[in-house]
């Protein structure tokens, strides 16, 4: 399958789901991360807001949060880079063109990631070498081009694949989380 394709067939499983298989995916992929050993250590962690029919992250920020440390969100910019703002609960926030939500407020610029004991990444699927398939805008492989912190994809478990089409700009993950568990990508 080309991109595109593969695109087109995972969102449209996506939407095919039930909103009680997306919340109990959740859930198991906030259990899962909670119990990874990076976590434990962990002052900061970047993470997206995830839209509808993502896993959703709103179980994993919560927890993390409730640990004490600190979360940051991504904001894109015009120029289809990612900036990142501390993550506050009660803050106002609002959807962008691309329908994703984002915090108000002051920005802390885009090496703020290189901070981060791990960072979240937004993924239609991930294959076994690390290869995540976006939504073909580039904005985290603009982002995450050159940092050397972990990251790690969030994903459903059907969409942990063996093979990703993939292109030279691509930037691979080190790892995968799914309700089922992480896929730490070999070295």
């Amino acid at each position: 399958m080309t991109k595109d394709e593969l695109r087109t067939d995972l969102l449209r499983r996506r939407r095919e789901m039930s909103d009680d298989v997306r919340a109990e995916a959740a859930e198991a992929i906030a259990l899962h991360v909670l119990a990874a050993p990076i976590i434990s250590s962990a002052r900061r962690v970047a993470c997206y807001l995830s839209m509808a029919t993502e896993p959703g992250t709103a179980p994993l920020i919560e927890r993390l949060l409730a640990r004490g440390i600190e979360v940051i969100v991504p904001l894109s910019l015009a120029d289809g880079t990612l900036d990142w703002a501390v993550y506050d609960p009660a803050a106002t926030t609002t959807v962008t063109t691309l329908g994703i939500a984002e915090p108000e407020g002051s920005s802390l610029g885009s090496a703020a990631i290189e901070d981060c004991a791990l960072i979240f990444v937004p993924a239609l699927a991930v294959d076994h070498a690390g290869m995540r398939l976006g939504r073909g805008a580039g904005y985290y492989d603009r982002a995450l081009a050159g940092t050397t912190r972990p990251t790690c994809a969030v994903v459903f478990a059907h969409e942990l694949i063996e093979s990703v089409p993939h292109e030279p700009h691509d930037v691979p993950v080190n790892m995968a989380v799914t309700p089922n568990g992480i896929f730490h990508v070999p070295e």
